[in-house]
């Protein structure tokens, strides 16, 4: 929690992605940033362990399980209790010449940390100075991600004071977030059922 009490003064940005890169459908690739204030993060915590008390949740797995897609709607309200949230969605569909989807990735990260950090985020919010990502399996990847920060911050599209951490979903469940936002908006892109993103497309801003 180090990087809370230095960089986590104000609004932070947790974010997830989703994509499909398989031939024979709708290829995308999508991050979303769920922006939350300072005031509103452990309210939102408490708000989001009250609804699991497993302590576990991917979106993913619960829409597979009988009742799981109520229980993600009622997710996606938690967002409506604090007045300061807001989502940002960047998207790129991807051609199905694409082979690199980390190539894809980092255009899209590098898009989604400039909106983040510049005022006002989405019309609401001060710059973020911390964004808290999912944390992925290979050492490598993360490291990846960070190269892509210290590349925008070298070329000046992103302030010095920016930091980006990876974290599991388990430990900071303000993760869960990005994660139904992800879900909601791949529920739209895939199939057409906006059911989900409906909840919070008032939220939303898509860059």
């Amino acid at each position: 929690m180090a990087h809370y009490v230095r960089n986590g003064r104000g609004p932070v940005a947790y974010i997830d992605e989703t994509y499909s890169l398989e031939p024979g459908r709708r290829q995308f690739y999508v991050m979303t940033a769920v922006v939350v204030t300072m005031d509103d993060r452990d309210e939102l915590r408490k708000e989001l362990d009250y609804q699991v008390p497993s302590g576990w949740w991917h979106t993913t797995e619960e829409l597979q399980q009988p009742g799981g897609r109520q229980r993600a709607i009622e997710m996606l309200r938690a967002f409506r209790a604090p007045d300061e949230t807001c989502v940002l969605v960047d998207h790129q569909l991807v051609d199905e010449s694409t082979v690199d989807g980390e190539e894809v990735r980092e255009t899209v990260l590098s898009r989604l940390l400039e909106a983040v950090t510049s005022p006002p985020v989405a019309g609401r919010h001060d710059p973020v100075r911390l964004v808290v990502m999912e944390e992925r399996r290979e050492r490598a990847d993360n490291n990846r991600d960070r190269r892509t920060r210290s590349r925008l911050v070298e070329e000046a599209r992103i302030p010095n004071e920016n930091v980006l951490m990876h974290a599991s979903p388990g430990s900071e469940h303000l993760l869960w977030l990005p994660d139904i936002a992800c879900s909601a908006y791949r529920q739209m892109m895939l199939h057409r059922r906006e059911d989900m993103f409906a909840e919070i497309a008032h939220l939303t801003t898509v860059v």
